[in-house]
């Protein structure tokens, strides 16, 4: 029996590939411009991966000096920081989403590669804290996704096993880490695709197959 619905957040709760493609690239610029990651790079290798991951890739194939990690670092969070003031704001279709499942009696956690200060800012201006648990953040664990430890510390968490556990994810890092975590995995494209329908009929039939 589900228990618990477990959230991926940039790209099913907010469409925030964007807003991470876009700060990143900006603070990349400023270091020179010939790192700036393609729009054809992002969705095939980088999507999904915490940034210290991003400049490690950009340093194996582009050679960049790791000794700017931290200042482009500091800058895309920065950059993050003034889209999300500047852009976000309520999502009463989300939110009405997880106000459903609650009503409903689930468990609702967040589980982010995104660092901590911006997961919460996020699922404040979007106005969706009030209907989760808790959240992981990529601060808050050892290994990022697609390492399934972020699940497996949320289950352990709200105290329910994986076949309780019903995780929407819409990145092939954040799939596999949902797969390796032993929960049910309810896939979707980006936040658009994340409907009360849809999580409900993923529900049933992981129930079916308990």
């Amino acid at each position: 029996m589900i228990k618990a619905i477990l959230f991926d957040l940039d790209g099913v709760l907010v469409d925030a590939r964007e807003l991470h493609y876009e700060a990143l690239n900006r603070s990349l610029a400023l270091i020179d411009k010939k790192y700036v990651i393609s729009r054809e790079e992002h969705l095939s290798t980088f999507d999904g991966l915490p940034t210290t991951k991003k400049l490690r890739l950009l340093t194996k194939i582009r050679s960049l000096p790791t000794e700017y990690y931290d200042d482009i670092w500091k800058n895309k969070q920065v950059q993050t920081r003034e889209i999300i003031d500047k852009e976000m704001i309520y999502d009463e279709r989300i939110r009405g989403i997880l106000r459903k499942f609650r009503e409903d009696g689930y468990l609702i956690a967040v589980c982010s590669n995104s660092i901590r200060e911006t997961t919460k800012m996020m699922l404040v201006r979007k106005g969706f804290m009030e209907y989760v648990e808790f959240f992981v953040s990529n601060e808050d664990v050892v290994n990022h996704k697609p390492n399934p430890e972020m699940y497996l510390r949320a289950m352990i968490t709200l105290g329910i096993g994986p076949k309780e556990c019903l995780i929407i994810e819409d990145s092939h890092v954040g799939r596999q880490a949902a797969f390796e975590s032993g929960g049910y995995l309810c896939a979707v494209e980006n936040a658009s695709g994340v409907t009360y329908e849809k999580i409900s009929e993923s529900i049933e039939k992981a129930s079916n197959k308990i």
